[in-house]
This record gives C-alpha cells, structure tokens and sequence, in this order.
C-alpha cells in the first residue's frame, strides 16, 4: 500500500505551468465612465478560474446594482470547456442576494466569464461559434475574423495592431426578448466586435465595442494587465 500511496503522490505533484492573469476593464459611453471590473483569471492547461467584481457608475448606476461579484470554475479538455461554477452575487449592501447557474443539463453551454478563456484559447482564424448561457436565454454566439485592425485608429487609449471579430447572436431558447439582443440579431451589419491582441500565452481580449444606434458607441476596454507564472501542483 505504501508503494501505491508513493506512486499516487508523485504522480499528482508534477508541476503544472499555471498562469493568473490580472485585468482591469472600463466601460465607457456618452462621454464618462459607466463601469469597472477587475478581473482575476487563473488557468493551467486542464482547468481555470475567474473572479469578477464589477461596480456600476454614473447613470448605468440607476439601473442596475452598484456592486457585482461573479464567479466562474471550469475545466479544460483540450478545445471543450465545461463550467463546473457558476455564480453572481449582488454586494452592495442593498440587498444582498446570490444566483447560482446549473450547467450539469447544459455541457455544451458555457458562461459569459468562460467566453473570455474561449477567446484566449483561440488558435483558428475564421468563423466559430460558441453556445452560452445566461440562465435567463441560451445562446449560439458567432465569431468572424475580420483581419487585422490598427487599434488607435479604433479608440485613442489603445496602440498597435489587434485581431478584428464580428459577432453575431442567435437566441436558441429561453427569453427572446430584450433590446440588446433584437439590436445585434437585426442589423445586417453587426454592431458588436471583438479585438484581440496577441500576450506571451495566447491572446487577450483589449477592446469591445458596441454601436446602440440611438446613444452612440459604447466601449469596453482593457486599462491594467498583468500575467504571472508560477508552478502549481496537484
């Protein structure tokens, strides 16, 4: 038994090159500051976290709670991720309350936070698609490359080159309702892109933009970065 117990343990203590990366993002319209989230993601090649805590500002702040936390636990089977968590929890102090998504009947969905390891994780140029789920609607979300953008001449806080993806979304079931989503499914041209540029361990995600139609561009942009490495272990 002690050799089995020995071979367990060096089995499971084999260092995996795990990476946290630390991301601050800032959405912007009419001219000020409608909301911030910092983000902390940790990742190795087999599962991944993310914790986000978000806070309303300005008028956003009116319709919606001033404090969110979200949480997100999944894992990574080569290109297929699975949400094992996840979470929201309003923070504010208003009124405390928890929602708790169950994707044990949906293991081909994922959630808005695990879009983000998606997009890191994308090694095609070309259409993809991917199917997620807000717990109210599900979704096929459709991503098309579109080449190469100079991200200054997109938005002035932003410098060099970035990979340009058009998205599209189709609600497959639940709530087909809401103005966001008759907006983006409508337009012949699709009002919502993607840029991308290229880190030292796949991609990031540094700019979304989102034209309303009635009160200008909304932006979601990438304001701190950092990426750290260290050695986990089983």
């Amino acid at each position: 038994m002690k050799v089995f117990f020995a071979l367990f343990m060096i089995f499971f203590t084999i260092p995996v090159l795990a990476t946290q990366y630390q991301v601050k993002y800032v959405a912007t319209g009419l001219g000020m500051d409608l909301l911030t989230a910092d983000m902390v993601i940790d990742m190795t090649n087999t599962d991944y976290t993310i914790q986000t805590n978000s806070v309303a500002k300005g008028i956003l702040s009116l319709f919606i709670h001033n404090k969110t936390a979200f949480y997100t636990k999944g894992k990574i089977e080569g290109n297929r991720l699975t949400v094992l968590e996840s979470s929201m929890k309003n923070t504010d102090g208003k009124k405390t309350d928890k929602t708790i998504w169950n994707f044990a009947e949906k293991k081909d969905f994922i959630d808005y936070q695990s879009v983000l390891i998606y997009l890191m994780r994308l090694q095609k140029s070309g259409t993809q698609t991917v199917q997620v789920s807000d717990g109210k609607r599900d979704m096929l979300i459709t991503l098309t490359d579109e080449g190469q953008r100079n991200l200054t001449q997109i938005h002035p806080d932003l410098s060099g080159e970035g990979q340009a993806y058009s998205v599209r979304i189709k609600i497959t079931g639940g709530k087909k309702s809401g103005w966001f989503f008759k907006r983006i499914q409508e337009e012949k041209i699709s009002p919502m892109w993607l840029y991308m540029q290229k880190e030292e361990n796949g991609h990031s995600l540094v700019l979304s933009t989102f034209d309303t139609g009635v009160i200008g561009q909304l932006y979601i942009i990438r304001k701190e970065f950092k990426n750290e490495k260290n050695q986990s272990k089983n």
